[in-house]
């Protein structure tokens, strides 16, 4: 299953698409967010967010730290570089 994922910098917009997962990293570790995951508010810390796209692309990126925001409609996370 896929869930609309949007991944914003505060420059630019990153990736906004269909994803399987996002794996973010979170003051108490790496949690791997999927299609019908428990809505939830995270702060992000320094580490990398993994992409894995409807078409099976993987797309890593490394941050300095950000937000994520899981809702029963769609997954937004805010990351800074």
């Amino acid at each position: 299953m896929v869930f609309p994922l949007r991944v914003f910098a505060i420059d630019r917009e990153i990736f906004v698409g269909d994803a399987e997962s996002i794996i973010v990293p979170t003051p108490t570790g790496q949690i791997q967010i999927l299609a019908d995951h428990t809505p939830l508010v995270s702060i992000l810390k320094e580490g990398e967010v993994i992409i894995e796209a409807a078409d099976g692309s993987t797309q890593k990126l490394p941050i300095s730290g950000g937000t994520i925001e899981v809702t029963d409609k769609e997954v937004v996370a805010l990351v800074n570089f």
